[in-house]
């Protein structure tokens, strides 16, 4: 089996994952896959690793060579591991609610909470690639998902790298797109963006987008989708 998960960092236009100071990324090793919490690129001790909750990860789609995808389960524990190889793998992850008050942001929904000035439900994807073939060439679901439309492991620094961003397998305009955190601008009416690339290691391209919430606890839903790569340095 093979796994990957995660979540944006706040580093966008509009904040993805209310928790998040923090970002999940995914270790591979010999045997598969391992999600962390915490700061991918930390040098402080003690911050780049943050327990999480492994029921937040509700589902895994591993793409192989072809375009055929399948599903796989991961092992629940924390944290969260599966062994496998893919292409290119999408975990699909819910947070939940999230309610801000005037002095705090909770992962509670909005009836739960005394002062809740507004809630919203945070779903997320992320996309690990480790080779460049038909099957990580094209989105692996119908989630809010990044995928690249060239070779990125062909960069190098100062280099362009462009991306579409789709929704339900179809491009998606106005999503608003990181890189390391940073806002690099919004999709245009095909849904793509260019980012260049600033250094060598692993690469974290964060999306997300609202839409209006449908009950009462969430006055919208904030999608947001992450694609992991990495340059051999």
């Amino acid at each position: 089996m093979a796994f990957v998960a995660a979540t944006l960092t706040a580093g966008l236009v509009v904040v993805c994952a209310p928790a998040a100071a923090h970002d999940y990324w995914i270790d591979r090793d010999a045997r598969g896959y391992t999600l962390f919490q915490g700061h991918v690129h930390s040098s402080h001790k003690g911050e780049d690793r943050v327990p999480y909750d492994p029921a937040i990860v509700k589902g895994i789609l591993c793409a192989r060579a072809t375009t055929e995808v399948i599903a796989v389960m991961p092992m629940r524990a924390y944290p969260v591991r599966a062994e496998a190889r893919c292409d290119a793998v999408l975990v699909h992850t819910n947070t939940g609610y999230w309610t801000q008050t005037l002095t705090d942001t909770v992962n509670k929904p909005k009836s739960e909470v005394r002062g809740a000035l507004r809630g919203w439900l945070a779903e997320e994807t992320v996309k690990r690639v480790d080779a460049w073939t038909p099957a990580a060439a094209r989105p692996v679901s119908d989630a809010l998902e990044l995928t690249p439309l060239e070779n990125p492991f062909s960069l190098k620094p100062g280099d362009k790298l462009r991306v579409v961003a789709t929704w339900r397998g179809q491009p998606k305009r106005g999503v608003a797109v990181a890189y390391d955190g940073d806002a690099r601008g919004v999709t245009g009416t095909d849904g793509q963006i260019n980012i260049r690339i600033r250094r060598m290691g692993v690469q974290m391209l964060s999306a997300s987008w609202d839409e209006a919430g449908g009950d009462a606890n969430a006055d919208k839903i904030v999608r947001g989708t992450i694609l992991q790569f990495e340059l051999a340095r």
